[in-house]
């Protein structure tokens, strides 16, 4: 019987070490599932971290390029406001200064060159010449300086002086007023004169 009772023990010692195996492997199971998932969920976490980041991060660099542009227009309407002001000075400058031309006795030398240049580009027959209203007591001059036939007349639109030739058969016009050289010289000033605004 003492055998017996030892073949229970040693049968009874078996069986509690193999439950005590196989609760330490179930035990170990468990932690590494455990660890398996709390690892799955920390790259999960650092997954969405980075997604939010990089999308904070665009959403950043696309506010600041367009506070960027927005500060760059600002800029730019401000310098195009500044350089048309500048050029508004600058011309009515240049027209402060043709109205002391057309007081001087230069003017007149320079209307006779410009009736000359007018008539090598227009036919005499059907031509006409027309002055602006502040050349109306030149008229008698002009009209002894125009060819024979050709009559001179007032036009309006022709603020600051010179003469214009006008033939309406032939579909021509050749301009010799200050108002067009004026005009024409104001791209000239933009190019020349550093104002563009890149």
């Amino acid at each position: 019987m003492a055998n017996s009772e030892e073949k229970v023990s040693k049968f009874v010692q078996a069986i509690t070490q193999y439950a005590q195996e196989q609760k330490e492997k179930i035990h170990q199971e468990v932690e590494d599932f455990k660890t398996a998932k709390l690892q799955e969920a920390e790259q999960q976490v650092l997954r969405d971290a980075y997604t939010l980041i990089q999308k904070e991060r665009l959403e950043l660099q696309g506010d600041m390029s367009r506070e960027m542009s927005r500060r760059d227009l600002a800029a730019r309407k401000e310098l195009l406001a500044l350089r048309r002001d500048m050029m508004s000075r600058v011309f009515a400058e240049a027209e402060i200064q043709l109205a002391a031309f057309r007081a001087s006795p230069a003017y007149m030398d320079y209307l006779k060159k410009a009736v000359r240049e007018l008539e090598s580009v227009l036919p005499t027959q059907g031509t006409f010449y027309e002055v602006g209203p502040q050349d109306t007591e030149l008229l008698p001059q002009l009209r002894e300086l125009c060819p024979q036939g050709c009559p001179v007349q007032v036009a309006d639109d022709i603020r600051l002086g010179g003469i214009r030739g006008v033939n309406l058969s032939a579909g021509r016009m050749a301009d010799n007023t200050l108002d067009t050289r004026l005009e024409e010289q104001k791209d000239w000033f933009i190019t020349h004169a550093g104002l563009t605004v890149d």
